[in-house]
C-alpha cells in the first residue's frame, strides 16, 4: 500500500509542477512595427518607439507602466550590434518581459519599461 501511495504522490508532483523556464514560452506575443532611437544611457538596450495607433494593443500585451511616454520601450534581447542605430524601421515580435529576465543597469539615466523581443527584422 505504501508503494502505491508513494507512486501516487510522485506522479501528482510531476504532473502539477511546471518548470519556470517554460513560462516564457506560454506568454502571448504580437508583432509590431517600430522605429529604433539608439541605445539607452542606463541599460544600453535598444529604445523602441511604437506607433501611437498600437498603444492599446501594446498595453494589453505587456501592461501599462507609469512612464512619461508609453510609446517608448526598451527592447530586451534585441541585438545591439545589428539593430542599435537610430531611425531603423523594424518589425518585431514581442512579449512581456519576465521579472526573472532582469539585467543590471547603471541608474545613470531614465529607465524605460522593457519588452522581450522574440525576433526582429529590418523593414525597407
Amino acid at each position: 500500500m505504501k508503494r502505491h501511495y508513494l507512486l501516487f504522490i510522485t506522479i501528482a508532483l510531476l504532473t502539477t509542477c511546471t518548470d519556470p523556464e517554460d513560462e516564457q514560452y506560454n506568454l502571448p506575443s504580437d508583432i509590431f512595427e517600430v522605429t529604433t532611437l539608439g541605445l539607452s544611457l542606463d541599460c544600453k538596450l535598444n529604445v523602441l518607439q511604437f506607433d501611437e495607433n498600437d498603444r492599446v494593443r501594446l498595453e494589453n500585451l505587456v501592461g501599462n507602466e507609469n512612464v512619461m511616454d508609453p510609446n517608448f520601450r526598451e527592447g530586451f534581447n534585441l541585438d545591439r550590434d545589428k539593430f542599435g542605430d537610430p531611425d531603423m524601421k523594424l518589425r518585431v515580435r514581442i512579449r512581456k518581459k519576465l521579472d526573472s529576465e532582469a539585467i543590471f543597469c547603471t541608474t545613470q539615466g531614465i529607465r524605460l519599461p522593457a519588452v522581450f523581443v522574440i525576433d526582429a527584422e529590418k523593414v525597407d
